[in-house]
């Protein structure tokens, strides 16, 4: 009876240490604050935390916020060799993306972000969407499989009073800013401002595409490039998948016998497309809303470099590269 028992208790003692394990290193990311009290003009710090078995060579992350309540300033991540990518901000929404050129463990604090209060409000952070990035066996990044969203939401009570000067916290690592866009004015001012700038991007679209020399409708025929890139999507339909450019030309558009195909009611039925010519990748606009570094394109085709960011519509955006 003795020897019965011994033999009971290392199985549970042996299953415990298992199911334990297993928890540990599960794959999940969550957000967590630690505190969630605030006055007004007070900075807010939470935390988006990571466990992975998996080394991983970048995260991305979306952040919903109240702009009446908040305002993002920054992100900042403490893990080594970690660099913050620059993205286009859209108000609500705070999109943190990070890389690194090896791969990495993460088992805790992937980045700290940073909100300032605005004013006396009940609000809460919610985690729309994160990911952890590998690198696929051909080279391209890709979201790590399995992944599981703990904690979504961090509820905030945000006093009316103002808060006394806080002391600047430390950041560590590569520090992303957040700023959102800045709101419209109006006036004279701000649309004589407004007709400048048309009129200048009007006049480097115009030399563009006297240098290119590329008609709309027409794809130029030449060598494919030697290297293949990918788009990355960030907001939209597609939002965290990538497409890689294996087979050219690509249209993309809402309609579903595009190669990419955005259900999107800002995007037309043939949006864009991408194509290549004498080593040289190329976007053409036909006939949407398009936009490539915050630059408009209408019915001409501008070079892709790595990094640029495109805009179909009113949401649909994607990173070359």
């Amino acid at each position: 009876m003795k020897s019965f028992t011994v033999v009971l208790l290392t199985l549970v003692l042996a299953f415990a240490f298992t199911a334990n394990a297993s928890a540990q290193f599960a794959d999940s990311i969550w957000l967590t604050a630690s505190t969630t009290s605030y006055k007004t003009g007070e900075t807010v710090i939470v935390t988006l935390n990571a466990v992975s078995a998996t080394p991983i060579q970048g995260f991305t992350f979306q952040i919903r916020y109240d702009p009446a309540c908040l305002q993002p300033l920054n992100a900042s991540s403490p893990i080594a060799g970690m660099n913050g990518l620059p993205l286009p901000q859209l108000t609500g929404l705070v999109d943190g993306s990070y890389a690194s050129t090896t791969p990495l463990t993460v088992n805790g604090a992937l980045a700290e972000i940073r909100f300032v209060t605005l004013g006396g409000c009940q609000t809460n952070l919610t985690l729309e969407s994160a990911a952890l990035a590998i690198r696929t066996a051909e080279g391209f990044a890709a979201p790590l499989a399995g992944v599981t969203i703990g904690e979504k939401n961090i509820a905030l009570m945000i006093d009316k009073e103002t808060g006394s000067a806080q002391p600047a916290e430390p950041e560590s690592g590569s520090v992303l800013p957040l700023n959102s866009p800045p709101a419209a004015k109006s006036g004279v001012s701000g649309w004589t401002i407004g007709l400048i700038i048309v009129l200048v991007f009007a006049g480097i679209g115009f030399g563009a595409y006297r240098l290119i020399r590329i008609k709309p409708g027409m794809t130029p025929k030449g060598r494919m490039p030697s290297q293949t890139f990918a788009l990355y999507m960030k907001h939209g339909p597609h939002a965290g998948r990538s497409f890689t450019l294996n087979k050219l030309p690509v249209l993309i558009g809402r309609d579903p016998q595009n190669d990419i195909c955005l259900n999107d009611p800002h995007v037309i039925g043939q949006h864009a497309r991408i194509f290549a010519s004498n080593n040289v990748y190329y976007l053409m606009d036909l006939g949407g809303e398009t936009v490539i570094n915050g630059r408009v394109v209408r019915k001409s085709s501008v070079i892709l470099k790595p990094g640029d960011v495109v805009r179909l519509g009113k949401r649909s955006l994607f990173v070359f590269g």
